[in-house]
């Protein structure tokens, strides 16, 4: 198993959060991880990635525990993800947002950002043709559209060393093409083997790409299995679409 999440718990002062949420991420295939807004996708999934603490509960990676490791011991190990809020630096170029990101050891970074390595130029350009940005690699993130700094977040995300990939709502906000162009890339992506957890409200696109389907609400995994069986689940429509 690539990541074991054990009865975790969390709570933000008297709310409780996350009330025991215990769930299994297998490799090589897509999990979809949904749930009504306030559910705590994604309070998930910054402790997996060590954004935040658990009170309680275990969580491994590839059998190690990983639970209070901070965020860069975490990356470390190999778990890359997104932000539902795209963050990127609007007055750094495509080329300085993915240069960046293949160390994670801070002083790499801050070198990386201001010595331009020739020999990654035509990899990048690959990458961005690949993954639809029609744009060079010297445009600054100020001059992209959101879908492009949506899929530019992705390729980041893919360009650190990884073995899980975690994705926040990866086509929320964007428009039908942009996301027939996630869509696509994350099929390819599943058929060369990518391990992808991901959060998203869209049934559609989870129905069409997850091979799992988890789902959380108020803070608990009320079930999971097969996209089909899931999203016609009573339980399911009750608490997610409201029937």
């Amino acid at each position: 198993m690539l990541l074991e999440v054990k009865n975790i718990k969390k709570s933000f002062g008297g709310v409780k959060a996350i009330k025991g949420s215990t769930f299994n991420i297998e490799e090589k295939r897509i999990t979809a991880l949904i749930g009504p807004n306030g559910a705590g996708k994604t309070t998930l999934f910054n402790i997996i990635t060590g954004l935040l603490k658990a009170d309680e509960g275990e969580i491994q990676f590839r059998g190690e525990t990983i639970t209070q490791l901070k965020p860069h011991d975490i990356a470390n190990f190999g778990i890359s993800r997104t932000f539902q809020q795209v963050r990127l630096f609007r007055y750094l170029s495509v080329y300085d947002h993915l240069r960046m990101v293949e160390n994670n050891e801070d002083t790499k970074i801050i070198k990386n950002i201001f010595k331009k390595d020739k020999r990654k130029v035509d990899i990048y350009e690959k990458i961005l043709k690949d993954i639809g940005i029609d744009r060079g690699i010297d445009t600054l993130v100020s001059e992209l559209s959101y879908g492009q700094r949506k899929l530019l977040n992705i390729a980041m995300a893919l360009r650190k060393p990884h073995h899980l990939l975690m994705l926040d709502e990866p086509v929320a906000g964007v428009n039908t093409v942009v996301q027939e162009k996630i869509e696509e890339l994350l099929q390819s992506l599943k058929e060369k083997g990518e391990t992808i957890l991901l959060i998203d409200h869209d049934m559609g696109f989870v129905r069409t790409l997850a091979d799992h389907v988890i789902v959380l609400d108020a803070g608990v995994v009320i079930t999971q299995g097969k996209p089909e069986e899931v999203l016609n689940d009573p339980k399911v429509l009750e608490a997610y679409l409201g029937e």
